[in-house]
């Protein structure tokens, strides 16, 4: 597989990333182009080589874990929990989920941040439906039913 160029990008920008934040910074715009980027290289691969990048624990195992791509995304979803960006964290998981067939890798942690973020960001609806099709969709995942019935309760206590 060739490489491409944009992981330099990314390996650059996720440096600088992480000195922000040894420097005691919140997250900022590196954080945010680097998702981007990312997100471009995955979309790029699966253009190129199709079944490519099926799941995202791939990216790890066909880079050779050079960029800890996992890590890094953890690591961007818990800073934009701490800085309370909820917005972004529902528009940025879903993208995510949406990149990744999440056959072979759980998807639970992901789903489980934007119905969150959902809630958050008084989506009530959306969070319920986000979660009954969840269910539809994996409907012996526990994780699921929970979000379901903590969400569809939520949706209807404001109801």
């Amino acid at each position: 597989m060739e490489k491409n160029k944009k992981w330099h990008i990314f390996e650059d920008m996720t440096a600088k990333c992480y000195k922000a934040l040894d420097n005691g910074n919140i997250i900022n715009e590196c954080w945010y182009s680097a998702y981007d980027t990312l997100l471009e290289i995955i979309e790029e691969e699966q253009k190129k080589y199709p079944g490519g990048f099926g799941e995202l624990a791939e990216i790890d195992e066909r880079t050779e874990y050079k960029y800890n791509v996992q890590g890094w995304v953890d690591d961007y979803f818990k800073e934009l929990n701490a800085l309370g960006d909820y917005d972004r964290i529902y528009k940025d998981g879903l993208r995510l989920l949406e990149a990744f067939q999440w056959a072979k890798q759980s998807s639970v942690q992901i789903r489980m941040r934007v119905v969150n973020a959902m809630e958050r960001i008084g989506m009530h609806d959306a969070a319920n439906r986000f979660s009954e099709e969840w269910v539809g969709e994996e409907p012996d995942d526990i994780n699921a039913l929970f979000a379901s019935l903590i969400f569809g309760k939520k949706e209807k206590e404001h109801a």
